[in-house]
């Protein structure tokens, strides 16, 4: 994947999500108005922004991890230099890694729980497991984007040995 795919790829999920955000800010901007100036509340307007919460944050932390912004401790990586720099940041994307993939292993459990017990929200009447797929979704996301960050360092790390041959 190159580096142009990359900022499309990026560029679409940042997209999105002002999008949802958007829609969410709305959507809670109206639920105040409502209760507050016209004493109306909408029933299915917290469950409607809960619902996109959920979207919100599983896609934007796999767009943190596309980024490098996720937090870490970076006192070991940043006291080394040149091929043990590049093995640490290597090995912590595995870790990583694999956290991921039991999120995304435990969650998409869940959401065939829900989808065989045919759960469904009180007020809006959709499948519970739509709020759950933003899990399994967003955790397949980010580690997708996590080991294209691994191929990309491993190619880099290729790329400077070959250099000095």
């Amino acid at each position: 994947m190159n580096k142009e795919t990359m900022e499309l790829l990026k560029s679409r999920f940042e997209q999105t999500l002002g999008f949802i955000v958007l829609v969410w800010v709305l959507l809670v901007n109206l639920g105040i108005l409502t209760r507050y100036v016209f004493k109306v509340a909408i029933p299915w307007n917290e469950e409607l922004t809960v619902l996109l919460f959920n979207w919100v944050i599983f896609i934007g932390a796999a767009l943190a991890s596309l980024n490098g912004g996720h937090i870490t401790i970076t006192l070991l990586r940043d006291s080394l230099k040149g091929k043990a720099k590049i093995a640490v940041s290597i090995g912590q994307n595995i870790l990583f890694m694999v956290f991921i993939l039991i999120v995304c292993v435990q969650s998409w459990k869940i959401v065939m729980l829900q989808a065989r017990t045919e759960q469904f929200t009180a007020i809006l009447n959709i499948p519970v497991y739509v709020t759950t797929l933003a899990m399994s979704l967003g955790s397949i996301l980010w580690l997708s984007f996590l080991s294209v960050n691994t191929y990309l360092i491993i190619k880099k790390l290729i790329n400077k040995d070959e250099a000095t041959l």
